[in-house]
């Protein structure tokens, strides 16, 4: 956005999602039956693509030793 003027800014707090690539999926020792069926709709990317996502993963996360 650098050298434009931006007058509006829409922010959507509700809908996110982190995307796991192939070989970090591999490297973290998931297999395909980790992964929990995927039920919504293709992600599109920036420049107009679309893909399928191979399911959803439950992930723990651990932060100062306790895990959440």
């Amino acid at each position: 956005m650098a050298h434009h003027n931006v007058s509006r800014i829409l922010i959507d707090q509700g809908s996110s999602c982190d995307v796991m690539y192939q070989e970090l999926f591999e490297k973290l020792g998931m297999k395909m039956e980790d992964l929990s069926s995927y039920e919504g709709t293709d992600l599109q990317g920036f420049n107009g693509s679309t893909i399928r996502p191979w399911g959803l993963i439950n992930l723990p996360v651990t932060f100062e030793s306790k895990e959440s």
